[in-house]
């Protein structure tokens, strides 16, 4: 197992994260109906590991990019002096969260192959001559791509130096989180090349925010001056990204959904109603922030920040 942490008070959270996330699939999968179900005499079957492990894996692969990420926007944007002992360390937990991105994108492209070609994924091997035809489709190039950019990462991210460079290095990480995205749903609204423009802006201000947030709480802790140094910047970049997700889903709606009574007549708009929802409580949470806990964190009081910081991440 890769260790992401220095001690177990680091741990916790993302033990918490990780159930939170497992809960949310099997939430959603009952909500949709999108369980692992029987399927009819004589169509292809992936099988239950390939049903059940493709959601389970893929946020795997999601959080582990969002964190790294975060981590490097952190380095990046919030603690963006000298060489420091917290900053080395934002890199080198950036490296490890790079593995497990590796990791879960290489398993999430079997079980991918697996899915497409409907079969199990221990009888991929006697199906070459369909995986070659799968291989070249957008789903699979897409995540070969973020693969090959979360390997490069994992390789070089504590030995980067200079802010350049560091800079580049955070643009490609985001980058690589948008091709999987981009080659679905997006291109086949309307108006596709706004749609995916709108998607891409979403997808990167969601890392930027959640995963700063989980590396300023998990990753930064134990650096209590420089995570004093760090809140003010991530405060006012956070409230700039929520501005962004709220802005880009508000148009992403509209190019979606085919008039406004659908809002709350399909299942897709009582979706995004529960997406507002979700984001206004975390909007209110971030104004609990600015009035109740940076005050005291910049005096040394940081338990306030980390325990509603701790429910906004979850």
């Amino acid at each position: 197992m890769i260790s992401l942490a220095r001690n177990d008070g680091e741990i916790v959270p993302l033990r918490m994260v990780r159930t939170a996330g497992l809960l949310a699939i099997l939430v959603a999968r009952w909500w949709t109906g999108t369980g692992d179900e029987p399927v009819p005499l004589g169509l292809p079957d992936p099988g239950m590991l390939t049903s059940v492990g493709l959601p389970a894996v893929q946020f795997v692969h999601e959080i582990a990019g969002v964190a790294v990420v975060g981590l490097l926007f952190l380095r990046c944007a919030a603690l963006p002096g000298a060489d420091t002992p917290a900053s080395r360390h934002l890199l080198k937990m950036a490296a490890r969260w790079s593995w497990l991105w590796v990791a879960s994108t290489a398993v999430w492209i079997v079980l991918t192959m697996s899915d497409l070609v409907g079969t199990p994924v221990t009888g991929l091997v006697d199906r070459a001559d369909v995986l070659l035809t799968v291989a070249s489709t957008d789903r699979v190039l897409a995540e070969l791509a973020t693969l090959w950019v979360a390997l490069l990462i994992a390789l070089l991210a504590d030995r980067i130096s200079g802010a350049g460079p560091r800079w580049a290095v955070l643009f490609v990480a985001t980058a690589a989180l948008l091709p999987s995205a981009l080659s679905g749903h997006a291109g086949h609204h309307s108006s596709p090349a706004m749609a995916m423009v709108v998607l891409a802006v979403h997808l990167a201000a969601s890392a930027v925010w959640v995963g700063g947030l989980l590396a300023l709480i998990v990753h930064l802790r134990p650096f209590q001056q420089d995570l004093r140094a760090a809140l003010p910047r991530f405060s006012t970049a956070a409230l700039l990204c929520v501005l962004a997700i709220g802005l880009t889903g508000l148009v992403e709606s509209y190019i979606s959904l085919p008039d406004w009574q659908s809002l709350w007549a399909t299942s897709r708009g009582q979706l995004i109603i529960a997406k507002i929802v979700a984001l206004g409580v975390l909007t209110a949470i971030g104004y609990a922030h600015r009035q109740r806990t940076l005050g005291p964190a910049g005096s040394g009081r940081l338990a306030p920040l980390l325990r509603l910081a701790a429910g906004e991440l979850l």
